[in-house]
């Protein structure tokens, strides 16, 4: 009975059909599989091949029906085919009839020439000539494919030479041409803006001109920035009233992009964050020094000096600027006039810093080595002469000055050290770097010293050497060191005769400098000068008639000088005893 389960439920129908087994309808097929193996006329082999037959029966009305439809098909096919290509034939024929109609009747058609001035561009707007152009071609019939030949007819040479440069296949199409002839005229959107809002009606027009001139740039506003619903025609105006209210170095900071903001929330996201950027620049900013306002002086005005020398002459004035021809407003409305001085007109500087506006009052010297006469008696008791580099110069003594100065004209390159200082004047900010130079000062007063002073450009030499605190404080080291041995006994005097009197050799000679490459600012000793011995006290012819060997009992007898001869006799005394 497995067998029977595999095969279909009209198989089973047939099978019972042709054994002679009532099957009625609500027979399931357990059911017709029980009655089959049941019936007496049942045996499997039978039954096997009589399902075999029932199944290659099933299968060949099954091949045969979709071989019919495939047939039905593919006549279906070819019909639709030869009603398709009917079709096409009929049409071809009914546009070449057309187009020969079309071609016979252009041709017999005037030309555009013949209805049209030719454009001028000192006369005429390009806009307003082609809005023109387009209108005369439809009502002239002349269909669009052949607007391109017309237009060139009605150019200039130049013009047309700007159309034939383009491609072929866009040098046919009219839009193309059209775009290409405002981008050569700097027709933009923007442009048409500024022509829709501030164009006037000309003098003798009429005010339908007026309408019509409108109306034509405003299409060319609203077509170059693709306007094509009433959705973006709100935002468009929206962004024009926002426009109009931000300043003007918003839309100097957006010039490029500017006529291209339509949508007003992406205008107003970049105004935000350029004003939030520009907040917090301004928060850094380094606060720039005031300036001293300068003593406001009236003067009469060229302007009022000069009116009356003019009057009736015919030329143009520079204060009257002639009417310009045009459309002023088209060119010079948002046209930045170059800043100039109120008092004398020119470019170059401001009122404030006006050469007519300064008084020519003596300028008074502060920290500057160049001075007038009246100041030279206020610095007399601070100057005096001296050796610098072996020339004789001015010292001014500085005292708010901590290195001295001195000019480029009076020092040599071997006198440089190569070192470097930053100076810093009071009433400036900034510092100046200058190079330090070896210098020998002499003078009879504090004599001669070995310092370093700050080089100055040789232009602003003024024969004046400045003497700085460091300077200073070196000479009166100097004056302060002590001089030894400066008691001259007679017998020191005695041996200075002899030695002076025998001139046998040459004594050596102290050295007269020293200095140390370490600190080059070492002060030189001048020679010492003995100093007279005071008046002696008392009865001085007894001691007169002391002799040596009296004189040398005594002091070994004297108590006082005991420790000292003890010490003697150690070796660490402080005296040679002879």
């Amino acid at each position: 009975m497995a067998f029977l389960a595999k095969h279909r439920k009209e198989e089973l129908i047939a099978l019972a059909d042709d054994m002679g087994i009532e099957i009625s309808s609500n027979d399931k097929k357990i059911d017709i599989c029980k009655k089959v193996k049941d019936s007496p006329d049942f045996e499997e082999e039978f039954v096997r091949g009589c399902l075999e037959e029932i199944v290659r029966q099933r299968e060949e009305l099954k091949a045969q029906a979709e071989a019919v439809e495939l047939k039905r098909i593919e006549s279906l096919r070819q019909e639709r085919e030869f009603e398709l290509q009917k079709m096409r034939i009929s049409n071809a024929a009914e546009v070449n009839s057309v187009a020969s109609t079309r071609s016979e009747n252009s041709k017999n058609r005037l030309s555009l020439k013949n209805l049209m001035q030719k454009f001028d561009a000192q006369v005429s707007d390009i806009s307003m000539y082609l809005a023109l152009f387009e209108r005369q071609a439809r009502t002239a019939g002349i269909d669009e494919t052949e607007w391109v030949p017309q237009l060139i007819s009605l150019l200039p040479l130049d013009l047309a030479q700007i159309i034939i440069k383009e491609p072929e296949e866009k040098m046919q199409d009219y839009l193309n041409v059209k775009e290409v002839l405002l981008d050569r005229f700097k027709m933009k959107p923007e442009t048409f803006r500024l022509k829709f809002t501030q164009h006037q009606k000309k003098t003798g027009a009429l005010w339908r001109e007026l309408v019509f001139e409108l109306r034509n740039y405003l299409d060319g506003w609203l077509d170059g920035l693709e306007v094509k619903d009433f959705e973006n025609l709100k935002n468009l105006m929206i962004s024009d009233q926002i426009k109009r209210r931000v300043a003007g170095e918003v839309k100097e900071h957006f010039l490029d992009e500017w006529g291209k903001l339509v949508d007003p929330l992406v205008l107003a996201g970049k105004i935000d964050e350029y004003e939030s950027v520009r907040s917090s620049r301004k928060l850094h900013n380094v606060r720039m020094p005031e300036r001293k306002p300068l003593e406001k002086v009236k003067l009469l005005s060229p302007r009022k000096e000069n009116k009356s020398k003019f009057v009736g002459k015919s030329e143009h004035q520079f204060w009257k600027n002639p009417t310009p021809k045009g459309n002023w407003r088209n060119e010079n409305f948002e046209r930045r006039k170059p800043a100039a001085c109120y008092v004398c007109h020119s470019t170059e500087h401001l009122r404030p810093n006006c050469p007519q506006l300064r008084k020519d009052k003596p300028a008074e010297v502060v920290n500057h080595v160049g001075m007038s006469d009246s100041t030279e008696t206020l610095s007399a008791p601070y100057m005096s002469k001296a050796l610098v580099n072996q020339t004789e110069m001015s010292i001014l003594r500085d005292t708010g000055a901590s290195i001295d100065l001195v000019s480029r004209n009076h020092i040599n390159s071997e006198d440089l050290t190569g070192e470097t200082v930053w100076i810093k004047q009071p009433l400036d900010k900034n510092f100046t770097c200058l190079s330090l130079a070896k210098i020998e000062l002499q003078s009879p007063v504090f004599g001669k010293i070995i310092t370093k002073a700050a080089v100055i450009d040789a232009s602003l030499d003024n024969g004046i050497y400045l003497l700085g605190n460091r300077s200073a404080q070196l000479i009166e080291e100097q004056r302060k060191t002590p001089n030894l041995n400066a008691v001259v006994t007679r017998s020191q005097e005695l041996k200075k005769e002899t030695e002076a009197s025998a001139v046998l050799k040459p004594p050596p000679q102290r050295p007269s400098q020293t200095v140390l490459d370490e600190n080059p600012s070492i002060i030189v000793a001048e020679e010492l000068v003995p100093f007279p011995l005071p008046q002696a006290e008392g009865d001085t012819n007894r001691l007169l008639k002391v002799d040596s060997e009296a004189f040398a009992s005594e002091q070994r007898n004297c108590t006082v000088l005991k420790p000292c001869w003890e010490k003697e006799r150690e070796g660490k005394g402080e005296f040679v005893k002879k």
